[in-house]
């Protein structure tokens, strides 16, 4: 994905990492001079149970937040939803205990988050001797081989008597300049991890801000209900902004919603950016140290700020060996809120240990296992070029346009960035742009071609008597549920390629005839002879196909022929010969312009027919805008 300008006053989140009681909650007190232990039971037990918030400006001038999350293994769900988001983090070691089993599930996780950089802080140097203090960082060295942490600045910190605190954060600040840019040029996307309301001011929703920007007044979509809601304020740092960027945590004040109808997890975008899912694609890495990975395995999935129940099938093979990767699909037993590229954690079901993660790469499709297609194009998707993105998505869809709202799920964009990337794939020919913001593959076009000629082509050899198919019956059988403006423009683009034929509501081969027999063209000219004949009153079907060389129902095809060639005219039940409508038709516009009105009696007479034929003749020229009904005459139709 795009990312947006690197700037000096750019926003940074660190998140703190390890085990519990290694004193996270008193560096960042430290730090920050905020207490990030806000439940009274964190407060009273000495531990962090959820994430706690802070924020302090760096000796380089950067703001930076803090996310303090909890240490213990029953909130590891809570440390999970508080990593989301965060740029860099701050591993923290207890001089005194070194490294323990929560400090190494936590680096797990952060690097299946892909984390880049981070500084680590050896804690609580106060109690213990210097010998001891060379000994740990030389083991947590070790720990931190092979890591993303490998090499890390570390800093020995007492947040006791306050050595230290001033090299971590001159540490915290030498390394930003390896944080990656946060994405301005997406859409705004918000996980919530809190929620409560501020009395005279309603419900109020944190977080850290993926990507984008939130304005004040902007109308979004709380997910996953689809909630329209509308930004009545936000706060950056408890200060009130009109506008909060990619990268920050942010406080939203939210109109139109009841603060018991969100909960974490959720998430705020643009009204059609994003939608719940309960099928992704992902790239899957099975940690070192985990199980082997078998098809169908129940696991817990966390991302942003969710975490739901999922079952685990591979694309590429029947299991996963501890240390490898494949591409997985990922079945959710509740609709998930998540886009294309986003970070996810995999714990085992039971016992719950962190096993696995990667990268969501799409969300809605079935991909089929063993398939080379599908392999490749989530291969292309993991690259992550947009324009390349989107082409795949589009030439993905085979004959069915894709509508802009897919791509943009798909691309991640803003609107003007994806406008761009469609403009040039149609610029070069490579999509056709179609009505209502629908993209079609050139390839797509030339196999709906052939798929069409090969219906087209079964059609005739059923029906030899049909010029083509009826154009709502090939709407339902190529593309059912396309918008019908688009597949009108869809058969005007085969017939300008000389594809196939349109003649009214037909579609047909171009160049064909109807095939008749011998005995089926005597049988034709039997029928014209009997309809002309009848004249204004016309022979009902059984009658007109007693006694024809050819079988009833082939004389019903017959009659259809007849209807498609122009030769007869189905008026009500009964069909005429357009020799006697043009007739009839000639004769009532003579009296409605001697007398401007005539009676259905009055008309009967001028036909000499019965009531039978007369009645319907007038209803089916009130529907050609012939003759309008006032009472009991029929008189001139003004438009």
């Amino acid at each position: 994905m795009a990312g947006g300008a690197v700037l000096s006053d750019a926003p940074v989140v660190i998140g703190t990492a390890g085990h519990i009681d290694h004193g996270k909650t008193a560096l960042v007190r430290a730090l920050t001079g905020q207490d990030t232990d806000r439940l009274p039971e964190e407060r009273s037990r000495g531990i962090s149970i959820d994430l706690g918030f802070a924020h302090f400006r760096l000796p380089g001038g950067r703001m930076a937040s803090v996310v303090d999350v909890p240490g213990h293994e029953r909130f590891i769900r809570n440390m999970l939803a508080g990593a989301t988001g965060i740029d860099l983090v701050l591993l923290v070691v207890a001089a005194d205990e070194g490294v323990m089993p929560q400090t190494r599930e936590h680096l797990d996780i952060l690097g299946l988050l892909e984390l880049s950089c981070g500084v680590v802080a050896l804690t609580k140097v106060d109690l213990v001797e210097p010998e001891w203090l060379d000994l740990m960082e030389e083991e947590v060295r070790g720990a931190l081989s092979g890591t993303f942490l490998e090499g890390a600045p570390m800093v020995r910190v007492s947040a006791v008597t306050g050595q230290g605190i001033p090299e971590l954060a001159q540490a915290l600040d030498r390394v930003l300049p390896a944080v990656p840019p946060r994405d301005l040029s997406s859409f705004p996307r918000l996980p919530i991890d809190r929620v409560f309301t501020v009395p005279g001011f309603g419900t109020v929703v944190t977080g850290t801000l993926r990507s984008g920007r939130i304005r004040v007044e902007d109308r979004l979509e709380l997910l996953p209900g689809r909630r329209a809601v509308r930004v009545r304020g936000l706060q950056v740092h408890g200060a009130p902004v009109e506008e909060a960027g990619a990268g920050q945590r942010v406080a939203v004040n939210l109109a139109g919603v009841d603060r018991e109808e969100v909960s974490r997890g959720h998430v705020l975008a643009p009204p059609g950016c994003l939608s719940p899912a309960s099928l992704f694609s992902a790239r899957l890495r099975l940690l070192p140290g985990a199980r082997r990975l078998a098809n169908n395995t129940r696991v817990h999935l966390h991302t942003g700020t969710s975490e739901v129940l999922a079952r685990v099938l591979l694309l590429d093979r029947e299991e996963l060996a501890p240390g490898e990767e494949a591409f997985a699909r990922l079945k959710t037993e509740t609709p998930l809120v998540a886009g294309s590229g986003d970070q996810y954690i995999l714990r085992s079901y039971s016992p719950t240990v962190t096993i696995g993660g990667g990268r969501l790469l799409e969300a809605g499709v079935r991909r089929r296992r063993f398939a080379a297609r599908d392999l490749a194009e989530l291969a292309l998707r993991e690259a992550g070029d947009p324009r390349q993105l989107a082409l795949a998505r589009i030439v993905g869809g085979g004959i069915r346009p894709v509508a802009v709202a897919e791509l943009t799920r798909t691309l991640g964009l803003e609107a003007a960035q994806r406008d761009r990337i469609l403009a040039s794939l149609a610029a070069e020919g490579a999509v056709l742009a179609l009505e209502g913001g629908y993209y079609l593959s050139r390839e797509g076009l030339g196999a709906l071609g052939e798929r069409l000629r090969s219906l087209l082509e079964e059609f005739a050899r059923s029906n030899p008597l049909k010029r083509g198919m009826g154009r709502g019956e090939v709407h339902q059988r190529l593309l059912p549920g396309l918008d019908p403006k688009v597949f009108a423009q869809l058969l005007s683009l085969l017939q300008n390629a000389g594809l196939v034929e349109l003649e009214r509501e037909r579609v047909g081969l171009p160049g064909r005839a109807p095939q008749l027999s011998p005995a089926q063209e005597r049988a034709r000219e039997l029928l014209r002879q009997r309809f002309r004949e009848a004249g204004f009153a016309p022979p009902d079907a059984a009658q007109a196909t007693a006694d024809l060389p050819v079988s009833p129902r082939q004389g019903e095809d017959l009659l259809q022929h007849l209807v498609e060639e122009g030769e007869l005219v189905k008026v009500g039940d009964a069909f005429w010969h357009r020799e006697n409508l043009a007739e009839a038709t000639r004769r009532l516009q003579e009296v409605l312009a001697q007398h401007g009105r005539i009676t259905a009696a009055d008309f009967r007479n001028l036909l000499g027919t019965s009531r039978k034929y007369a009645v319907p003749l007038l209803e089916y020229f009130d529907g050609i805008k012939l003759t309008r009904r006032e009472g009991d005459y029929r008189v001139p139709f003004r438009r």
